[in-house]
């Protein structure tokens, strides 16, 4: 098992995905931890030379320095190591990483980054179509993360957007248990 990611070492990894991103790259560790997790929970094993290439937005960047391609490697290899583990060890207890904005209200949860790349980590794994129960799950998360629910969000009250929170954490639950059960 390899170890977790310091902070310092995720500050690292969020400042690679921004210097070599582009438009279709994952930009920031919400969503790669959204794809990890889609990974993590997938019916089939999707290998690091299929996932890098998507997370990098289809070809893997080209890197200003030998220390910097080493670097993204061997992180996000730890980093989907890491998410992998956390789903497997309790499950139960497993939380997304989401971004948190600060309002007058308090801490609002952002859960749009997060959401698209496990939409993003379905589509690279090939989901098969799921059985009615989970493609409820799935869709749950799929509202927060795909462009085509855009119109239906804008027109939710933000306070219907925090309510869908807790269903797309136990979206995220039930799919890796659903999943998983049958190995």
């Amino acid at each position: 098992m390899l170890p977790a990611l310091s902070e310092k070492e995720l500050d690292r990894l969020e400042d690679l995905l921004i210097t070599y991103g582009n438009d279709y790259s994952v930009l920031n560790l919400a969503e790669l931890n959204g794809f990890f997790t889609a990974l993590a929970s997938s019916p089939i094993t999707v290998h690091p030379e299929q996932w890098l290439p998507a997370v990098a937005g289809g070809k893997v960047p080209k890197f200003k320095k030998p220390a910097h391609e080493e670097a993204y490697t061997a992180l996000m290899l730890r980093y989907a190591s890491q998410v992998a583990d956390e789903l497997g060890d309790n499950i139960d207890q497993f939380e997304p990483l989401f971004e948190e904005n600060e309002t007058d209200d308090g801490a609002v949860i952002i859960m749009e980054e997060w959401c698209f790349g496990y939409m993003r980590g379905t589509q690279v794994a090939s989901w098969d179509a799921l059985p009615p129960e989970q493609d409820q799950l799935l869709k749950a998360i799929s509202l927060h993360g795909l462009e085509d629910n855009f119109e239906l969000l804008d027109q939710m009250r933000e306070e219907d957007i925090q309510a869908c929170v807790p269903q797309v954490i136990e979206a995220a639950r039930q799919l890796f248990k659903f999943h998983n059960q049958r190995h």
